[in-house]
């Protein structure tokens, strides 16, 4: 059997040998470790999101009883983990997402659908509620604590690019120049970032963005553009070059904007009005209307991630234990989306996740070419 591994250890074939050593070197993080060392841990954590822990118990439980997983795990006690996820340094497993988003990134072209727009990148966050009794630091209403994930999602590759984790009493504009943004990309994002002075210094740098207007935005038309045939039957209701902001206020924009109004039906069979602000002059008013409807992909993805991971209910309770499950969830979404790509798998990546799921513990040759068995069966 020594030409044999599990499934579950062919997952760090997808991080490179190199890489990992440097980055325990890096942080120390096998220092004084035995059976813990920084592979098992991530190793562990993988497969509790894997398998969907109800808790460490339950997890430490299966360790002892689980004759299979005895034979590619250490048995270790329940304080032992929650020992090293309060005190292994987060920033290991916050690399390593990098990590693996960057080799998802190499491996993908761009797709069909975003030839004529270029890379595309969503920004938003998303709130988990915790108990402020449990999470002291975690500060967000009176009696209510959270956190926030602040992720900036490729569109391109369907996969976060970077995540920022705060206390959710912190409001997404100021998380926004912790975020590094690259110019030609154009980025998404809800009226909770609108930021005049932000957005002159995107248009200087030539970033490009399409939000959406709030409701008491000042809007001055400076030139109304004429709709087409194509726009009109799209709902199109106006294309027009504006400016923001008051006349009498410091807050007005330097440079002119784009607003392309677009009349919808929302969930209640309603008509609503849109109003969608871009710098982005190049593109016809249905690509604008159709881009911004592109940013429900991210909530897509926190759906995904709260209903499939173990990132709603937390093993540890210090900030650094509820980081480490976060960034190891995220490592399991890249690692199962990059095996997903590799082996051409042809169902949903939920579907994946289970027939992974449920074939963990299969013992499969070194040599063999798992990811076209995933495939085929």
């Amino acid at each position: 059997m020594n030409n044999c591994t599990i499934l579950l250890n062919k997952f760090l074939d997808f991080i490179d040998k190199d890489f990992f050593r440097n980055l325990i070197d890096k942080y120390n993080s096998d220092y004084k470790a035995q059976k813990l060392t920084t592979e098992v841990h991530l190793l562990y954590l993988l497969y509790y999101h894997l398998t969907e822990k109800d808790s460490l118990e339950d997890f430490v439980s299966e360790l002892k009883h689980n004759e299979q997983l005895n034979k590619s795990l250490p048995k270790i006690s329940k304080s032992q983990l929650s020992r090293k996820n309060e005190s292994r340094n987060n920033l290991i497993f916050f690399e390593i997402f990098q990590h693996l988003f960057n080799k998802l990134k190499a491996r993908q072209g761009l797709r069909k659908s975003l030839k004529d727009i270029g890379l595309v990148k969503i920004i938003d966050s998303s709130t988990v509620s915790l108990c402020l009794s449990l999470f002291p630091w975690a500060k967000f209403r009176k009696n209510k604590g959270g956190i926030k994930l602040h992720t900036v999602y490729d569109l391109n590759n369907e996969a976060p690019e970077n995540i920022l984790i705060t206390n959710a009493i912190i409001h997404d504009k100021e998380v926004f120049d912790k975020l590094k943004l690259d110019p030609s990309v154009t980025y998404l994002f809800d009226r909770a970032y609108i930021h005049y002075e932000k957005f002159d210094q995107f248009i200087k740098d030539d970033i490009y963005f399409v939000t959406r207007a709030k409701s008491n935005t000042k809007i001055e038309i400076t030139q109304t553009m004429p709709l087409t045939t194509e726009d009109i039957e799209s709902n199109i209701l106006l294309d027009a070059n504006v400016m923001l902001g008051d006349h009498t206020s410091k807050t007005r924009m330097k440079y002119p904007m784009r607003l392309v109004m677009i009349k919808t039906i929302d969930r209640d069979n309603k008509e609503k009005i849109i109003s969608i602000l871009t710098n982005r002059f190049d593109l016809e008013a249905t690509v604008i209307a159709e881009l911004y409807k592109e940013r429900w992909q991210i909530e897509l993805f926190f759906k995904w991630i709260k209903q499939h991971l173990k990132i709603k209910r937390f093993f540890g309770q210090n900030e650094n234990a509820v980081l480490i499950q976060i960034y190891t969830a995220i490592i399991l979404f890249l690692i199962l989306t990059l095996i997903k790509r590799k082996s051409r798998f042809k169902g949903t990546l939920l579907e994946l996740t289970r027939k992974i799921k449920y074939s963990i513990f299969r013992y499969i040759k070194k040599t063999f070419n798992w990811l076209n068995w995933l495939n085929k069966h």
